[in-house]
């Protein structure tokens, strides 16, 4: 039986934050930014890095422990592959591409909106297959860390 170790979970979550903060590094390289979103995304780049580092830290604090591969892990497996080849933050050219061509700030905020749910729906189905009290304890944080991170962004377009 083959199984996902805590430091695939935490490195998955570390790789979609730095991808996030490709995002919001080329976004605040526009021309077209209003007034005060420079400092919005500055603090919302600056977050994804924060959430790097908990995740990090999260991964130092725990034992090694697994994420089991049961019986259903074969129908399950395919569906997680799909969510993260489906990530709006895949990979890092294509977080930044995103930032180019959003037409203005909303639509900034709104792709962040959209990185963070599949960030979310990603951890959430794998804490499914967690083996182990601090494995889910651990899986249970990023989630939560990425729900404040909607809820920022909900407030910041509601501001605009």
């Amino acid at each position: 039986m083959s199984f996902y170790d805590k430091n695939d979970i935490v490195e998955m979550a570390v790789r979609m934050e730095q991808n996030g903060y490709a995002f919001y590094d080329k976004a605040l390289q526009r021309s077209d930014l209003y007034n005060g979103t420079r400092s919005i995304l500055t603090t919302l780049r600056d977050d994804e890095r924060e959430h790097e580092k908990i995740f990090q830290t999260l991964r130092n604090k725990i034992d090694n422990v697994e994420i089991e591969q049961n019986s259903s892990w074969e129908e399950a497996q395919f569906y997680m592959e799909s969510l993260v080849e489906t990530h709006v933050f895949y990979d890092p050219d294509k977080a930044i591409q995103l930032a180019g061509k959003a037409k203005d700030t909303i639509e900034l905020l709104r792709y962040a909106i959209q990185f963070e749910k599949d960030t979310i729906l990603f951890f959430f189905s794998l804490s499914k297959y967690v083996k182990g009290q601090k494995a889910g304890k651990t899986v249970n944080a990023i989630i939560k860390e990425e729900e404040n991170h909607i809820k920022k962004l909900q407030v910041l377009i509601g501001s605009l």
